[in-house]
């Protein structure tokens, strides 16, 4: 039987940005990585949110350059961000979310296609790389999703926003379910481990159990 992990994973999280290359690693070594696509924490469960402020946004900033530089990654923060924020607040999102909608819609829609993975390693890199701003114009988008495997058009004929929202919505009460609310989110024979840190624990769980 194939090894299975569940994965929660959010575009607009850097963490799960830096876990990326390790689960096409884990995927590599015959584990079957199920993306299960979930919104931004600020849109997904803004209540938890409100009460930041700038003493964290600024150790937040501070932790992720870091991180990127531990791991050697290329990392920017998107540009533009796909949520768009209240103005004057570092946590609190505007009601209204084209172009967030938009790119989950296509996160969505390559997911129902099987094709999550590959998606996240063109276009959910191409956000946080640095590589493309602007990457929501001329025909950057088009390009990473066809590298993906996916063609655009089809994959927004046949996954409307009402039903992407099912399908993000679904995967939020279900990792809830499974032990956590936030994102990078793996789980493994229903036990939960929380953030791109504890791949490592993740790994070592897999072995002890014969699975790696």
């Amino acid at each position: 039987m194939v090894p299975r992990v569940e994965v929660y994973y959010s575009l607009q999280s850097d963490y799960c940005y830096f876990l990326l290359d390790r689960l096409i690693g884990l995927a590599g070594q015959g584990v079957e990585v199920d993306i299960r696509p979930v919104l931004g924490g600020l849109i997904r469960i803004p209540e938890r949110y409100r009460d930041r402020d700038a003493l964290e946004q600024s150790y937040f900033q501070t932790d992720t350059q870091r991180e990127a530089a531990f791991l050697a990654l290329p990392y920017a923060y998107p540009d533009p961000s796909p949520i768009r924020m209240k103005r004057g607040s570092l946590w609190v999102a505007e009601a209204e979310q084209p172009l967030n909608e938009y790119i989950n819609r296509l996160y969505a829609g390559a997911a129902r296609a099987g094709r999550a993975l590959p998606f996240l390693d063109h276009v959910g890199r191409m956000l946080w790389d640095g590589s493309t701003p602007g990457w929501d114009k001329e025909m950057h988008l088009e390009r990473a999703m066809a590298r993906a495997g996916l063609e655009i058009a089809a994959v927004l004929a046949e996954t409307p926003w009402e039903v992407a929202k099912a399908l993000l919505n679904a995967n939020a009460a279900a990792m809830l379910e499974a032990g956590h609310w936030g994102v990078p989110l793996m789980v493994y024979e229903e036990e939960p481990f929380y953030g791109q840190d504890r791949f490592d624990q993740l790994v070592w769980r897999m072995k002890e159990r014969g699975d790696l």
